[in-house]
């Protein structure tokens, strides 16, 4: 194990203990400055985010409004940090109580169906929260998550997230999990907003070709499980508020490339419909509009 990893490790305890330690408005609160400072200290990811919202956006945006939102965007993240922090002190009333939604009923509807759903999402709002509520909902969510170049950092958030009874599957580990778990009918939530290098589909995002994890999509295709795509917006007050697509359901009769790329292009459109209403709430400082070999967008195209 690296120096560096412990020390980044003992970093983590102490600010969570602190967050944990503070009533919680004032942590989120902590969190937020945290954040911003961070802003204003990682310049490397500031940059990222002017340049990604440059992409983006375009002249819509002036260079102070740019700026302004990645301020916005590091104070979020900040605030999402105090909050995961916490889980250990949170129990499902509580949960219930920070969160409302609407649309809730399409994981009744996957539920009936019997195939368990493919739930797909975004780095957007407090995104480890939404898959925390719909677990209070009743509706039982596995992660699938990639691990932290940090293992001591990996397993502490793991141990967050398993708090709030939310089940832990390391995309490293292949797809076994992920298969037995949707066969048990539950919800496996995956993040799909990360550029997906080599491996991924071709389909557009904010007017650029990018490349999209195909996992969600052809897990659909494959185990005829349906997918819902949801976010979750912070409000002011800090209190969050879930919004929960109807479940799109694999076609039987078509063919398997054709479907896992329209998948992949819904849920993707429906992505950055989400970012559009609230840049200030999504995770801009990944590099996301990475160079894809100058592919053009032809329907269906992978990246080679």
């Amino acid at each position: 194990m690296k120096i560096s990893h412990g020390i980044e490790y003992a970093a983590v305890r102490v600010l969570a203990g602190l967050f944990r330690a503070l009533p919680h408005r004032q942590a989120v609160a902590l969190g937020e400055r945290f954040g911003r400072a961070a802003d204003v200290v990682w310049t490397a990811r500031h940059w990222v985010i002017l340049k990604n919202l440059e992409i983006a956006f375009g002249d819509s945006l002036s260079e102070n409004q740019r700026r302004e939102l990645a301020r916005n965007v590091f104070g979020n993240l900040g605030k999402t940090m105090a909050e995961v922090s916490r889980f250990p002190k949170i129990n499902r009333d509580l949960i219930l109580g920070m969160v409302d939604s609407e649309g809730e009923d399409a994981f009744r509807e996957a539920l009936d169906y019997g195939r368990g759903a493919v739930l797909t999402g975004c780095h957007f709002g407090n995104w480890e929260l939404s898959g925390a509520y719909v677990n209070a909902l009743g509706y039982p969510v596995d992660f699938v998550v990639r691990g932290q170049h940090n293992p001591l950092v990996d397993r502490y958030l793991t141990y967050l997230r398993r708090c709030l009874n939310v089940r832990v599957i390391h995309s490293e580990r292949g797809m076994r999990e992920v298969i037995r778990a949707l066969r048990e009918n539950r919800q496996v939530a995956i993040v799909s907003d990360q550029h997906a290098g080599s491996g991924g589909i071709l389909v557009e995002f904010f007017g650029r070709l990018v490349s999209v994890p195909r996992a969600p999509a052809t897990l659909a295709v494959r185990t005829g499980a349906p997918i819902i795509t949801g976010c979750i917006y912070r409000r002011p007050d800090d209190t969050h508020y879930c919004v929960f697509q109807k479940p799109e359901y694999p076609r039987t009769d078509a063919d398997e490339k054709e479907e896992i790329f329209r998948l992949t292009k819904l849920f993707t459109s429906r992505i950055e419909a989400v970012i559009r209403s609230r840049p200030d709430l999504w995770l801009w400082t990944h590099r996301r509009f990475k160079p894809v070999g100058g592919a053009k967008p032809i329907e269906g195209s992978y990246v080679e």
